[in-house]
């Protein structure tokens, strides 16, 4: 190549590279893709400091703005997906066009957490169940599976599948310690034999006739006698643009074949969100993606039958117009606001906890909303705050939250830990959730042996040196 040709390909290079900051003020943003936060501009200064993260922000937002994005991240991905098969932006591309999220390989693979961090989702789950039952209410958990759980032969090769994972293991827990747990995973793989299709091709999620039976078999859990729908009319269309779908081709997502079911809605009063839009065209927007927007959902319904708290994730939505055709009220909420402190339960007779497999551990990201139930004395290995062992107290709400975190070589995976507190001569004791409250110790990464109890009407006199924890 002589130097000619050189220097006019280099221009010509350098040229395509400066043409989308060139027309960048005279054409719309591409804004964000898939699952990314809507980025905005960053400040250099916050809360009267140097923002040390502006770099990373600003390159975030600048990355946005730039036209085209979309097209051109859709053609990139056409080509390492659908001509050379790889993996795209966080999606994989499976057999006969089935997509799954990267998010799910290590559950798939059998990447697992440690036996001290699986111990504590179960101990999790049994806490909040206890604090439920005492007050006389129903709690089932659910674990909605991983796509690639039910469908693992459209897998690409390069992925062996394990026979455990955390899933497999935290079952093993919910049966020791007697949680209500309902396996969504058997009653999807039954009605897959059977020849039904329970998940979306082009979505991480399961289609609305597996989300049908995820409900059935929750409400089965629950020993009520429910509304099973069998009999409703629905109506198949190749009509869904999934969310992977908008990942890896964010300017011409592909389509797939949803369920859509005929439910009569025409009883049902939503208190929350407030809205003028009818009863199915409201339904219809909280079951796409704008749902992600409205981490509280309230209905009424005169022709149903009792009253349900449901703490889920994502996969709850497409069970949304059975719920609330089932139960006279319903109070339906994001999984990581689960708080019962601000509401009373003794109002609801079914407590539902729903997260999908692959974020099982997020169940321990912080501790749940409840207050601490009060126990016996308890005796064990009694700890003060020292140079290993961090104990720390704050007031929140009505009540203390007194968290912390232990020194590991002090805890075994199945060690359960209390909270002693003295005051005027008087000793009280409660249960802490096994749960390390990363954000509230300024930590950089989650620990299995942090603690957290919320306690309700602790005297003001209570200082530090007067709660102790002791681990069992």
């Amino acid at each position: 190549m002589n130097k000619t040709i050189r220097i006019i390909y280099i221009s010509v290079f350098i040229v395509l590279c400066c043409v989308p900051l060139l027309i960048m003020p005279f054409v719309s943003s591409s804004g964000a893709v898939g699952k990314e936060d809507a980025a905005e501009m960053p400040s250099l200064t916050e809360n009267g400091k140097v923002n040390e993260n502006f770099g990373n922000e600003f390159d975030t937002w600048f990355t946005q703005q730039m036209p085209f994005r979309r097209e051109i991240i859709t053609a990139n991905n056409m080509l390492s997906s659908d001509m050379l098969g790889k993996s795209a932006n966080g999606v994989i591309s499976g057999l006969d066009g089935w997509l799954f999220s990267e998010e799910t390989v290590d559950d798939y693979i059998g990447v697992m957490p440690s036996k001290r961090a699986i111990y504590n989702i179960a101990e999790t789950l049994r806490i909040m169940q206890d604090y439920v039952s005492g007050h006389n209410a129903k709690f089932v958990f659910a674990a909605a599976p991983d796509k690639n759980s039910i469908y693992p032969e459209y897998m690409p090769n390069g992925y062996t599948r394990s026979d455990e994972n955390t899933l497999t293991k935290l079952e093993g827990y919910l049966e020791e310690y007697g949680v209500n747990y309902v396996s969504l995973k058997n009653e999807l793989e039954k009605q897959k034999e059977k020849g039904q299709q329970v998940y979306l091709k082009c979505d991480t999620h399961w289609n609305n006739l597996g989300a049908l039976y995820g409900y059935n078999a929750i409400m089965s859990s629950l020993g009520n006698e429910h509304e099973t729908f069998s009999g409703t009319d629905y109506s198949t269309r190749n009509d869904w643009y999934g969310d992977i779908s908008k990942m890896l081709y964010p300017s011409a997502p592909k389509s797939c074949m949803q369920y859509y079911f005929d439910v009569d809605l025409t009883g049902i009063r939503f208190l929350q969100p407030r809205s003028q839009l009818a009863n199915d065209e409201l339904m219809e927007e909280l079951m796409s993606d704008k749902e992600q927007q409205d981490t509280v959902i309230r209905t009424m319904n005169a022709k149903g039958k009792g009253s349900l708290y449901i703490s889920r994730d994502s996969f709850g939505r497409a069970m949304l117009p059975f719920l609330t055709s089932n139960y006279r009220s319903a109070y339906i909420t994001r999984y990581r606001s689960f708080n019962l402190t601000d509401i009373d339960v003794k109002h609801y007779d079914d407590v539902i906890y729903e997260v999908v497999e692959r974020n099982l551990t997020t169940v321990t990201d912080n501790a749940p909303m409840i207050y601490a139930p009060e126990v016996e004395q308890v005796s064990g290995n009694t700890i003060k705050s020292d140079e290993k062992n961090i104990i720390e107290s704050k007031k929140e709400g009505n009540g203390i939250r007194i968290y912390g975190l232990l020194d590991e070589s002090l805890i075994g995976d199945k060690s359960r830990i209390y909270i002693s507190i003295k005051d005027k001569g008087n000793e009280s004791f409660y249960e802490a959730f096994p749960i390390c409250e990363t954000e509230l110790l300024g930590l950089s990464e989650k620990s299995d042996y942090g603690f957290s109890a919320l306690i309700e009407n602790v005297p003001t006199s209570v200082k530090t040196e007067d709660i102790s924890v002791i681990i069992k």
